[in-house]
């Protein structure tokens, strides 16, 4: 028994050892003077373990970790907060370039969602690496290229004649918009993980195309897929109505045999009181009379029990016919319950955000269309205004992304509350919101966004026992005669960014920039 502990414990040991050591090597290159111990470790417990050697080793790794001042979740928040005032320069150096804002207002987005993986954060950053390298070799104004930068630059355009194809940029563009979508609904999706990769890191023009080709398999595929649902549930519905219609033509047949069974019946009693007529008027005695009307009267009672029985015999068909048909009109309608309950599901979770429960932006932008066609119509006003929380980075920095995400659903609910129909609202990405004031004028919404502004900054937010402030900036704009839906949206977010420069928690308006 004591031999069979011996060997237990002995194997423990060995698979621990093991496990040191892989662990160990795992994180080399944390800092080099862990590294050359993490190595010592790993040299006593290879091979035969020698323990003292190791618990020497041990006891300096713990004395280094106690003292290091930087752990790998400051480290990894020390790198998000660097990539994201990078970001944002750059956003403002391609402000005038649709395209590049577009993918930088994305990676903004996605910096500011939680990462609990350096390995995620690595990614954020080599695609802002390649964000400001295509910014670079665009020659944007506030980016100077160095001659190194330059040199590097050059060998890409040699090598990637796709930068001289005028149409590579925008499907480029409308690939990682399709690629962000489907990744929300194929998170494990290994063929589609691997085309964000080859995007994050470069494409050429083959591989472009290679991977348009995919995603138009999987838009095709899905379609199908719901289209053979459709299918399903029409040939359903097609079945049903048709074994209805079976039903109801048998029920019409049934009910026209009854009806010449009951006319034969009347005929036959018609007779048997003509015989009886006919009896009473030639008959020469009362016997005669008498046996002759017994019988006629003993038809008459048969004839109208057969014509009971039939009856009946009918009626109970009839009844089993609409018992079946009633049945089949039930399951006809939970069938159409079922598949209009999920089309409603669908629509509604393809324009409602899951964490907030806010309309999403694809519910904006189609809200913003009928409210467009409406002003140009009417001439009546129509404001918009985008809203964004300040210093939100630093709420999931310092109380954790479980603090940010509920800070997002209750600023989302004190928007929602302060907002009245036709009003409209929708969170936009990150922490940032859109409005929509249709038939108001610009000073009505200023005053409005002031007291949405100011009630919030008074709001009592408490986390792990600290009170906490949580302000917005705001910037809103009216339509005017030559506006399009895009240069309003610009024009109120250059607006917000305005505020945020002069110091948040205010509302910068048409109004503000005229004065």
């Amino acid at each position: 028994m004591e031999a069979k502990k011996l060997q237990a414990l002995k194997q423990n040991n060995a698979l621990l050892c093991q496990f040191i050591v892989r662990l160990s090597a795992f994180y080399e290159g944390f800092s080099d003077k862990l590294d050359d111990e993490l190595r010592t470790l790993r040299g006593h417990l290879s091979g035969t373990p020698n323990f003292s050697l190791a618990a020497v080793s041990i006891e300096k790794l713990n004395k280094s970790l106690q003292h290091q001042e930087i752990t790998l979740r400051k480290y990894s928040t020390d790198t998000l907060a660097s990539l994201e005032d990078a970001m944002k320069q750059l956003q403002k150096i391609v402000f005038e370039d649709d395209e590049l804002k577009t993918l930088t207002t994305k990676e903004l987005i996605k910096i500011n969602q939680p990462h609990n993986d350096i390995f995620g954060i690595y990614k954020l950053f080599t695609k802002a690496i390649a964000l400001h390298r295509i910014a670079l070799n665009k020659k944007m104004v506030g980016l100077q290229p160095t001659a190194v930068e330059q040199t590097t630059s050059t060998s890409q355009q040699t090598s990637a004649p796709q930068e001289e194809n005028p149409h590579y940029r925008s499907i480029l563009v409308e690939l990682n918009q399709l690629i962000a979508s489907y990744a929300q609904k194929k998170p494990n999706d290994k063929q589609l993980m691997e085309i964000k990769q080859r995007l994050e890191q470069g494409m050429d023009e083959d591989q472009l195309l290679k991977s348009c080709v995919v995603i138009l398999r999987m838009i095709v595929q899905d379609a199908m897929s719901e289209a053979s649902f459709t299918g399903k549930v029409i040939q359903s519905l097609h079945n049903s109505l048709g074994q209805l219609n079976d039903e109801v033509s048998e029920s019409i047949k049934g009910s026209q045999n009854q009806f010449e069974q009951r006319k034969e019946g009347n005929e036959l009693l018609k007779s048997h009181i003509d015989s009886i007529e006919e009896a009473v008027s030639v008959s020469d005695s009362l016997e005669s009379l008498k046996e002759q009307a017994q019988f006629c009267v003993q038809n008459l009672v048969n004839t109208l029990s057969e014509q009971q029985t039939n009856d009946e015999q009918g009626q109970e068909a009839l009844k089993a016919l609409l018992s079946s048909m009633q049945a089949k009109i039930n399951t006809l309608q939970q069938q159409t319950s079922v598949y209009k309950k999920k089309l409603a599901e669908q629509v509604m979770q393809s324009k409602t955000d899951s964490l907030t429960r806010l309309p999403n932006r694809q519910a904006y932008n189609e809200k913003l269309e009928e409210a467009f066609v409406q002003f140009k119509d009417s001439g009546e006003p129509l404001a918009v205004a985008v809203v964004d929380i300040d210093h939100f980075k630093s709420v999931n920095d310092r109380f954790g992304h479980a603090a940010g995400d509920k800070t997002l659903q209750v600023v989302s609910r004190f928007l929602k509350q302060h907002m009245t129909k036709p009003e409209f609202i929708a969170r936009w990405g990150g922490e940032e919101f859109v409005m929509l004031f249709p038939n108001t004028t610009i000073e009505v919404v200023e005053e409005k966004l002031n007291e949405i502004r100011n009630k919030l900054a008074s709001m009592p937010f408490k986390f792990k026992q600290e009170k906490v402030k949580i302000t917005a900036s705001f910037g809103a704009t009216c339509f005017n005669s030559n506006d399009s839906t895009e240069t309003v949206f610009e024009r109120a977010d250059e607006y917000l960014y305005q505020a945020k420069r002069d110091g948040r928690n205010r509302v910068i308006t048409d109004l503000s920039t005229s004065q």
